[in-house]
């Protein structure tokens, strides 16, 4: 009653007072962040134990077996959503928590249980590698750099280090990652017949090619004034370089790396493929930073791509694969929807069950004004 009743007796206040709330409500939406999930995350740790030349049953039964036992000393585990992998020579391991778990504690309480079986487990077992997972940390945009004329090779390099390198300077772009990309690599292949004949071992080929291709520090000038440091700039470029490689004196003769082998700019074997549309591409994963909003995130980088394009080659083509900021504009565009049509049915119903157009007005002016005000709360 005594709200009420200072409403009526100081309609003024009263009238400041609402065009307040929804002032600051405005500001406040206007402000508010968008984002796909929470910033609160069930705590999730993947372990990785390799374990060479070993067959998934192996690995099962030597590696996982006896970790999920360690495991199962540890509080706070949620083990219906714990699960554990065998592939040839490798156990992962993705341990979820509970969410009062301090996620620090549950790390050291996972190396704790791996310690306690290590004497029982393989010696050519290699040490655990453990990782956080957080749900929020996924790609906010993909995209695909595809080509019908330029080489995946060459794309490649498009992608990294060029656009890699545009896009980390966008504001609010935390890590951006390659896909399936294939890496330059120069590429030595001996000639057995010539390492016989001119005595030279493929040790002795691999050892002149990491004592001469390097760069580093061998000293300083130490000047009145001034100190200059010495650096030997031994990193080689390109086949040519490579060729001219001494690998060995035989009789007074001096052994060259393109008599014993062809040398050429080649590529790495291939591990992993990106496709798109049925084609061969360039993967590019796009990570947001701590603290960013999701829709302004991928708003910046749409923006970016279509002036990379723009400086690409022709032929190259740098296309948006999933934008996780449409998706999270489309379910908050839904909530402004619902509210809208929430409100419109409430003010429906209000008159037509008390037909009344002062309760009407009332209740149309107090529900945007309320919806209004909880932002600043939010906010």
């Amino acid at each position: 009653m005594f709200i009420s009743d200072f409403a009526i007796k100081r309609p003024i206040v009263t009238i400041t007072v609402i065009v307040a709330l929804v002032a600051f409500g405005v500001a406040s939406l206007m402000r508010l962040q968008t984002d796909e999930f929470p910033d609160i995350q069930q705590p999730m740790i993947s372990v990785s134990i390799s374990y060479p030349g070993a067959s998934p049953d192996v690995v099962e039964r030597e590696v996982v077996d006896p970790i999920e036992d360690s495991f199962s000393t540890i509080t706070g585990v949620d083990w219906q959503r714990t699960t554990s992998t065998s592939t040839d020579g490798l156990a992962q391991f993705l341990v979820v928590f509970d969410y009062d778990k301090d996620i620090q504690q549950a790390s050291q309480d996972i190396r704790d249980a791996i310690s306690t079986k290590r004497e029982d487990l393989p010696t050519e077992m290699k040490e655990p590698v453990l990782s956080r997972i957080d749900p929020s940390e996924m790609p906010v945009v993909q995209l695909s750099l595809t080509s019908n004329t330029i080489s995946p090779a060459t794309l490649t390099r498009l992608a990294d280090p060029g656009i890699v390198r545009d896009l980390r300077a966008v504001p609010g772009v935390g890590e951006v990652s390659v896909v399936g990309g294939i890496k330059r690599e120069m590429t030595v292949q001996v000639r057995p017949a010539d390492l016989q004949a001119n005595g030279v071992s493929v040790a002795d080929v691999v050892q002149a090619i990491g004592q001469q291709n390097l760069a580093a520090p061998v000293g300083r000038l130490n000047g009145a004034l001034e100190e200059q440091s010495i650096r030997l700039k031994g990193r080689l470029d390109d086949a040519q370089d490579f060729a001219g490689l001494v690998v060995a004196q035989r009789n007074g003769q001096v052994i060259r790396l393109g008599q014993v082998a062809s040398v050429f700019d080649g590529t790495e074997e291939a591990r992993s493929s990106a496709m798109f549309n049925g084609r061969e591409a360039v993967g590019i994963d796009i990570l947001k930073s701590k603290g960013y909003s999701t829709t302004a995130v991928s708003k910046a980088i749409r923006e970016h791509v279509d002036r990379l394009q723009r400086t690409l080659p022709a032929g190259a083509k740098l296309e948006i694969v999933q934008d996780a900021g449409v998706r999270v504009q489309h379910a908050v565009s839904n909530v402004e929807e619902a509210l809208i049509e929430g409100a419109l049915l409430t003010v429906l119903v209000v008159f037509v069950f008390l037909n009344s157009w002062r309760s009407t007005v009332i209740t149309g002016l107090a529900l945007p004004v309320s919806v209004l005000a909880s932002f600043i709360a939010v906010w």
